[in-house]
């Protein structure tokens, strides 16, 4: 799941994301900001910000100034480490809270503290279908979550449909981080369903000592946003012991690699994270894989009227395209051939709220 699956519970999608994060930051932060932002391509999000910004961070920790010069301009240690945790905290604020940038004839909306605007609803209408209607996938299968998205509605979404979800960490209110080994995961109770969260979480903090903990909100401890475990960290914490992106990955890996036959959903994802895309390309082409893909996905305006994107054509042209299915907003992908509907108009099911009325009806458009 990618951050497609949010926008309609109103988290913005990565780019207004960084558009929002870019306009908060304020002086003296905000010119060290835009030297980092000039340096990378335009294209760049609010991630690529924090892994160069943590390279920034190792190179003065090393070099003998503790100095990196930007835009002709000297920053030190200090103002890397505190725009690094200005940007951690303000990400976490608007996921927390939720914002919905202008689209030309609404305005733009903000949540606050004491007046969120984010939303469970499409979330818990999918696990419902999921699990209550007629896919009924938890009777047959082991469903697993796997999510870039910092948000917490995965979890959130499984509680309110009487489901048990483990992250990693303990349970509880506030929990110590685990991992997620299989001797967690082979004493999990029954409707209780794996969620891994690879990019972290608006409630994971770094309390005293390094120790990883997942919080509640509004409490007197635990309440430096700056603090949150949002990826990319700053570098000298990934080196750490205590990280747990690394596990996470792992346990991604893990499951991809499975003996058993199984099928990786694709929802919401833009396929910009290269780092996920190596990980599914490389287990698709293991010897003896038995990963299947479904990938939801919105057609790209071409040249010749819409195609899939990039990362999709080259799947479906790669060694294990026989295993690929792809149902996009104009047609269905499979075995090498492009399936399209014989009634007018596009198909939903690539849409969040499209696939769960798909998983509850059976009906794409």
């Amino acid at each position: 799941m990618g951050a497609g699956v949010s926008v309609g519970s109103n988290i913005p999608l990565m780019y207004p994301l960084t558009a929002r994060v870019s306009a908060l930051v304020k002086p003296p932060f905000d010119q060290l900001l835009a030297a980092i932002r000039k340096e990378l391509p335009a294209e760049a999000h609010i991630e690529h910000v924090l892994s160069h910004l943590g390279d920034l961070v190792a190179i003065a920790s090393r070099n003998k100034s503790g100095q990196v010069v930007l835009d002709g301009a000297t920053y030190d240690l200090a103002a890397l480490e505190s725009l690094h945790a200005e940007v951690i905290r303000l990400i976490a604020e608007t996921v927390r809270y939720g914002f919905c940038p202008s689209n030309g004839t609404d305005p733009e909306l903000s949540g606050k503290i004491d007046a969120p605007i984010v939303s469970i609803e499409p979330h818990v209408a999918f696990m419902d279908a999921l699990f209550s209607g007629r896919a009924n996938l938890e009777s047959r299968s082991r469903v697993v979550f796997a999510t870039t998205n910092y948000d917490t509605l995965i979890e959130d979404a499984l509680a309110l449909c009487k489901r048990g979800a483990f992250d990693g960490f303990s349970s509880g209110g506030i929990g110590f981080w685990k991992g997620h080994g299989a001797d967690y995961l082979d004493r999990l109770p029954p409707k209780t369903h794996q969620v891994i969260k690879l990019h972290g979480s608006v409630d994971w903090l770094r309390a005293d000592g390094g120790l990883v903990v997942r919080a509640r909100y509004g409490t007197a401890y635990l309440s430096k946003l700056e603090n949150t475990l949002i990826y990319p960290q700053a570098t000298k914490y990934v080196e750490t012991q205590k990280d747990p992106f690394a596990e996470l990955f792992r346990a991604f890996r893990g499951l991809l690699t499975s003996n058993e036959s199984h099928t990786l959903c694709i929802v919401g994802y833009s396929f910009g994270d290269e780092h996920i895309n190596l990980e599914i390309e490389q287990a698709m082409r293991r010897e003896g894989s038995k990963t299947n893909i479904i990938a939801f996905a919105r057609e790209v305006t071409a040249a010749a009227g819409t195609q899939l994107p990039a990362k999709l054509q080259s799947w479906l042209s790669d060694t294990f395209s026989s295993r690929i299915y792809v149902a996009s907003d104009k047609a269905l992908y499979a075995a090498g051939k492009r399936l399209t509907p014989t009634a007018a108009g596009d198909l939903a099911w690539w849409r969040f709220d499209g696939l769960a009325k798909f998983l509850r009806t059976g009906v794409a458009a």
